[in-house]
């Protein structure tokens, strides 16, 4: 492309900035040009001049190979390989405007070749992306993390042969694409299972905050309070039970954070944990706790946690977090995502704290003890697989309620085994050196905790384990190599429990976060309010309530006015509908409605509005049960 860019390509650009950073005469160790094929009016791509295509017809070769795919309007498509650049036209053509098209190519110096006589025309399209070369390769997967999956169903992926089995790039490229993938759409299919629970739950539990016991506290009042002190996760996979004889001899070197299914193991072991953490919206969860002493245990619980659960006042304490997810979208800007419910945390504490999680109660377990400051984690029970062949430490609840189940012809291992086998299984490295089974789901949280490592250098991690699936980046030790390191540091005298948190005493002044004080012990936020001891707001609970009361009033009276007055104007254009955009724990409850008809758009309007508005008044009749008990809870002025 010439000096001056042209005004297409200037419109391109001003899109898709990143796309001009290809243009910057970048050199390459191979050549690549662009033939004229035997038949008029074809090309194909040659590397270090051989053909990456058909040298006759490369459009006939295109056309055969798309052929081979049953595209869908609602699938996002992925193109592996450049060497054929009629492949790339065709596929773009099939699809429809605002369809997502990614190209993937291997070398960033092909682009500019490419540009005018294919690439240009094609990325005018709205939904086509290009990302080629390694320098490129981060911002496809940023982009992959961005997709608004919720409209679409499914991902083909389509190779040119003469690439993908050159270089083995695309094959590394390709397995983590479905790995991103896989984990957004099971991210997806989550939220449509507990969604509106988690808006119940997140609802009661902050409307209850202020109530006490147990007090409740934001996660923000441990902000990096624990720098370069170690900690131990642990968690509840087969190979706990054989290593708690290393922690309880390094027991007054470590803080212990234990995940709810693994607290009772260390119970029956004599292990006192110095935290417990949380996540189960269900009450399911209630459970790993039942019956046992937890009067100086803290637990830390998101704020989806089962209200049965916190309500209870057999803790020291309630430490609140709320999950969400910081990414880069397509246009570079950082983008959070809370989980639903958590948006009205603010109304009650002034600053909870946010939690990135992987899905599973380790993966939170572990971003608390970064956002605590831990210089160091050691990782127990970590499995991540069926170690074995068993699904849980014995002493955990799973156990104890399998083994009421035992019997001649119905062993425990048998239990195990009907398990495992209803399950997706496949083999994955173990940190023994060989091979070790685990499932789908394990292995997307092993995935997770890899891609932690990478971001969290300033932290050394280690998994005591010699059984289960192996963590890349995150180094194995065998109980007596962990002991030897852990000598080297002093005890610790327990620090932690100087905090109200745990020792139930009044906040200090210096315990209280950042964004409440300056210098002169004045809020820096101008919109700060007056906080409890325990950081809430004061009545905040009541006003929350009195807040949510109002939403759902006013909903159902401009609901009953649009379907009288409105009656063939598309509900997704009215005013109540814009409002609720800016209420998104209203209109997250509505999610599953939202998508379907996205995925269905040859519905007329007055069938869409029927639909919609009956999705509605189902939640607000469901956010109704869960609420107006609470009513009893506040009285009434006047």
């Amino acid at each position: 492309m010439s000096q001056m860019i042209d005004p297409i390509s200037s419109e391109i650009f001003e899109r898709k900035p990143y796309l001009q950073n290809y243009f910057k005469n970048f050199q390459s160790d191979h050549q690549w040009e662009l033939h004229r094929a035997k038949k008029d009016g074809e090309y194909y791509v040659s590397l270090d001049g051989n053909p990456l295509s058909s040298s006759f017809s490369p459009l006939t070769q295109a056309i055969r190979l798309i052929e081979t795919y049953a595209l869908k309007a609602t699938d996002v498509v992925i193109v592996f390989g450049l060497g054929n650049p009629h492949l790339l036209t065709s596929v773009s053509d099939k699809l429809n405007p605002g369809q997502i098209l990614i190209f993937v190519g291997e070398d960033e110096t092909l682009v500019p070749i490419l540009w005018d006589p294919f690439l240009k025309p094609i990325l005018q399209v709205p939904g086509r992306h290009l990302f080629s070369g390694e320098l490129f390769f981060p911002l496809f997967f940023n982009y992959l993390e961005s997709l608004p999956i919720e409209r679409v169903s499914g991902l083909k992926i389509i190779r040119n042969p003469t690439d993908t089995n050159r270089n083995p790039i695309f094959k590394e490229l390709e397995d983590k694409t479905q790995t991103v993938f896989s984990a957004k759409m099971s991210d997806l299919l989550t939220k449509f299972e507990f969604e509106r629970l988690w808006i119940k739950n997140s609802v009661f539990n902050l409307v209850h905050a202020e109530k006490s016991p147990p007090v409740k506290f934001p996660i923000s009042q441990l902000r990096d309070q624990f720098q370069d002190l170690t900690a131990v996760l642990v968690s509840a996979g087969p190979s706990l039970r054989k290593n708690l004889s290393w922690l309880q001899e390094v027991r007054d070197k470590v803080f212990v954070l234990s995940c709810d299914t693994s607290l009772k193991v260390l119970i029956k072991a004599g292990i006192q944990a110095d935290g417990v953490v949380t996540l189960d919206a269900q009450t399911n969860s209630f459970f790993h706790f039942m019956g046992e002493s937890l009067g100086e245990i803290p637990l830390f619980a998101d704020l989806v946690s089962s209200p049965t659960l916190l309500r209870e006042p057999m803790f020291t304490s309630v430490v609140h977090s709320v999950t969400a997810k910081y990414q880069v979208d397509a246009e570079g800007s950082l983008v959070r995502e809370v989980t639903a419910g958590g948006e009205l945390a603010e109304h009650v504490f002034q600053d909870v704290g946010d939690i990135q999680s992987g899905g599973s109660v380790a993966t939170t377990a572990f971003d608390l003890l970064r956002f605590m400051g831990f210089g160091s984690v050691y990782f127990l029970g970590q499995d991540l697989a069926y170690s074995g062949r068993e699904i849980h430490s014995t002493g955990t609840h799973h156990n104890e309620k399998w083994l009421t189940q035992v019997s001649r012809k119905n062993s425990l291992e048998r239990i195990n085994e009907v398990i495992i086998r209803k399950r997706e299984t496949r083999f994955v490295p173990s940190c023994n050196g060989g091979e070790v089974l685990t499932d789908y789901v394990l292995d997307l949280y092993r995935h997770w905790f890899e891609e932690s490592a990478t971001s969290v250098k300033e932290m050394s991690l280690w998994n005591v384990n010699e059984d289960g699936a192996n963590m890349e980046g995150i180094p194995s030790l065998s109980p007596k190599a962990a002991k030897e390191k852990l000598n080297l540091i002093p005890n610790h005298h327990y620090p932690w429990r100087k905090f109200s948190i745990w020792s139930g005493k009044e906040t200090k002044e210096n315990e209280m976060p950042e964004i409440s004080k300056d210098k002169g012990n004045k809020p820096k936020n101008q919109n700060f309010q007056e906080m409890t001891s325990h950081g809430t707001i004061p009545s905040s609970g009541e006003a929350l309530f009195q807040k949510i009361h109002t939403d759902l009033s006013f909903i159902e009276s401009k609901l009953n006015a649009f379907a009288v007055d409105t009656e063939n104007t598309s509900f997704q254009d009215s005013e109540i509908w814009i409002w609720m955009q800016s209420e998104s724990y209203l209109r997250r409850l509505i999610r599953k409605t939202e998508i379907y008809l996205l995925r269905h758009k040859d519905l007329d309007t007055k069938r869409k509005n029927q639909i919609l508005i009956q999705s509605i008044r189902k939640e607000i009749r469901f956010l109704k049960r869960s609420l107006y008990p609470m009513m009893d809870s506040f009285p009434e002025k006047g």
